[in-house]
């Protein structure tokens, strides 16, 4: 008799709802990434280089780069909408119940 597989977001959705920490945890670190992503994107749809950013946004080159990796922490919504408007983009923080957020995703 064959073995029934489970799809990967089936297993996800029970290991992480079923430890409340480790589910805090890869929420946290999944938002770094996305957010990283979601600067590096919009910078270059705009065709501007890390330092042009910064000299929109008020600060360093340096900066840039460092929030464009998903290890950084230092996130403020004041700084997250100034990349916005730099960038032509709209700022948008949600909190979404994560079934709604997953049956979005299919």
């Amino acid at each position: 008799m064959a073995k029934k597989t489970e799809s990967f977001t089936a297993y996800m959705d029970k290991t992480l709802g079923a430890d409340a920490e480790l589910n805090a945890a890869f929420q946290r670190e999944l938002a770094r990434l996305k957010l990283a992503n979601q600067i590096t994107t919009a910078r270059q749809k705009r065709g501007l280089s890390q330092r042009a950013l910064a000299d929109r946004i008020g600060t360093k080159q340096p900066t840039v780069a460092r929030m464009e990796r998903a290890d950084y922490t230092g996130y403020t919504v004041t700084t997250l909408a100034k990349i916005a408007a730099a960038t032509g983009a709209m700022l948008d923080v949600r909190i979404v119940p994560r079934r709604l957020a997953m049956a979005q995703k299919h």
